[in-house]
């Protein structure tokens, strides 16, 4: 749509908007339902229907002003879902932006000093934390004047790409986590001169570990489990299993994998330990892809973030190639082989499904 037309159909929003004058609708509840309009008239305008056309089917999709307050009002498990998934959000966006905001500039501290050589170090770097404290707090005051506006675009596409911002929840809240890890080995809190122990950092990584990856699964799975309702049992998720899906299950694999490598010990029990949890997971990522109608993209998509460990792995220590090596081909045979006699199986089952 050119920026004319873009600007009839606010206009008619707005229009459509003043309807709700005598509702008992709060205006968040009126400008929810103007971008549900909104984004069904865009939809329905895509697939060549004429702008009336669209419009009039997408206002029948809305209801009457009485029909929408009903609803609007009515309370539902639907709701407290989406306010539990939300609230997921939050927790996930603030450990999010507490890494961008707080972590990022510590770690980071030398890099920008080296890059721009100011003559004093410490004003330079004090007014750099002044400046983003600022930042934040006009980002702050912005978002609370629009907040009803951005939790409806925000929710509204969520319901478009579910699987996507769970992807974007695990990668982004895991990245998240390492960034604070990094930052508590960088700067060790205890008052000896060699700081914490290597036993004590394992334990504090395992609690680390413990408290994000429960938080990014979560609120990984509340956003698929809201907005798709394939998944409403174990069974039906599995036969819908697409490749968005495949990565996601990829990257929860991978996730206590990786942390695995701080088990103390010989490096063959490490090595033991580590092969063992990547042939349980995958396994079970295998066997359930067995059920998928989309096996075979499904199947690529899982082994993703292996092959990414591999790849980055190699790179980073040319001397461990052939350990990464052995680590990926070990989830890829765990993944394929339990797919494949998954399949044998449960081929009765999933042909009746289809």
């Amino acid at each position: 749509m050119d920026t004319y037309q873009l600007a009839a159909l606010e206009a008619r929003i707005q229009n459509w908007k003043q309807n709700f004058g005598s509702s008992q609708l709060t205006e968040s509840d009126i400008d929810e339902l103007a971008v549900l309009l909104k984004d069904t008239y865009l939809e329905l305008h895509a697939v060549n229907l004429s702008d009336d056309e669209a419009w009039l089917v997408a206002t029948h999709r809305i209801g009457q002003p009485e029909t929408a307050e009903v609803q609007a009002q009515k309370p539902s498990t639907n709701n407290a879902n989406r306010n539990w998934m939300m609230m997921l959000w939050g927790a996930v966006g603030v450990l999010i932006l507490q890494a961008i905001f707080i972590i990022m500039p510590q770690v980071f501290n030398q890099t920008v000093i080296s890059v721009f050589k100011p003559d004093n170090s410490d004003s330079f770097i004090k007014n750099e934390y002044y400046a983003m404290a600022v930042i934040l707090f006009v980002l702050f005051v912005l978002v609370t004047l629009r907040s009803g506006y951005f939790i409806n675009r925000f929710t509204n596409s969520l319901t478009k790409n579910a699987s996507l911002y769970a992807i974007v929840a695990i990668v982004a809240g895991l990245w998240a986590g390492f960034c604070s890890y990094i930052t508590f080995v960088k700067y060790p809190m205890a008052a000896t001169i060699n700081g914490y122990s290597d036993d004590t950092r394992k334990a504090f990584s395992v609690l680390m570990f413990g408290f994000y990856f429960p938080l990014i699964f979560v609120a990984a799975f509340a956003t698929i489990r809201y907005y798709a309702r394939e998944s409403v049992t174990f069974q039906e998720f599995n036969r819908n299993i697409n490749w968005k899906h495949a990565i996601i299950l990829g990257l929860l694999a991978q996730t206590p994998i990786q942390f695995s490598h701080i088990f103390s010990g010989s490096d063959a029990v490490r090595m033991t330990i580590i092969i063992s949890l990547s042939i349980l997971l995958f396994s079970i990522i295998g066997w359930m892809l067995s059920y998928s109608k989309n096996a075979l993209s499904s199947i690529a998509a899982a082994q993703v973030a292996p092959l990414f460990i591999w790849i980055i792995g190699s790179v980073m220590n040319e001397q461990a190639r052939f350990i990464f090596f052995i680590f990926y081909i070990a989830k890829v045979i765990a993944l394929v082989s339990s797919y494949y006699i998954g399949k044998i199986r449960h081929q009765p089952e999933v042909a009746l499904a289809q």
